[in-house]
């Protein structure tokens, strides 16, 4: 009985000792999980798009050949090309001692080719420096995303079924996507030009 007792002490102590596990190599780390869209480059689905009107601001100078004849010209070449001043001609900054004048009109970017090319035929005119306000509506990408949802909606309709939540979060951001591009199909860009016209 006492040797029984004794062999359940020792195997007790024995449990209860610190045991020493084989030096082995730390494994490393797992990496962190990446979240689909900002940091794998996928879409991210929960993206939302600014539907505030952009323009672009632009500045540049027109050197005429000679000002008194082609100023006229360039007048007529902006609203041939749907530009419109901000205000009447007479009313801007103008010198005709240093044959100087200032311009502010604005017109659809989409003009911006064939009005750049009238206007060189009168003078020199460097491309213009160019600040956005706003920013443009990516409307591949929100097509490309349009046509996923629509296409997971009618090949998953039973699952969609089963989860009502994310069911109703789908919804709500094809809802968002549908406005903007509704928005971006019928968008005109504006573009608001101000030139400085001067004797070459």
């Amino acid at each position: 009985m006492k040797a029984l007792v004794l062999v359940v002490a020792l195997a007790a102590s024995a449990a209860a000792a610190p045991q020493l596990a084989p030096a082995t190599a730390t494994p490393a780390p797992s990496p962190a999980p990446q979240l689909e869209g900002a940091h794998s480059g996928a879409p991210y689905w929960f993206k939302t798009y600014s539907t505030a009107p952009y323009k672009e601001i632009w500045t540049g100078d027109l050197a005429l050949i000679n000002f008194e004849r082609d100023l006229p010209k360039a007048v007529a070449a902006i609203e041939g090309n749907g530009g419109v001043l901000t205000q009447p001609l007479a009313n801007f900054v103008s010198s005709r001692k240093d044959k100087t004048q200032q311009i502010v009109f604005s017109f659809p970017r989409k003009n911006a080719a064939a009005l750049l090319k009238s206007l060189r035929t009168l003078g020199d005119l460097p491309d213009p420096k160019v600040q956005a306000v706003g920013a443009p509506i990516p409307l591949d990408e929100v097509r490309a995303k349009i046509a996923v949802m629509m296409k997971e909606k009618t090949d998953r309709s039973a699952e969609l079924a089963r989860v009502p939540a994310a069911a109703a979060a789908e919804e709500e951001i094809l809802e968002h996507l549908l406005m903007v591009e509704e928005i971006a199909s019928h968008v005109v860009v504006e573009v608001r030009f101000d030139m400085t016209v001067r004797q070459k």
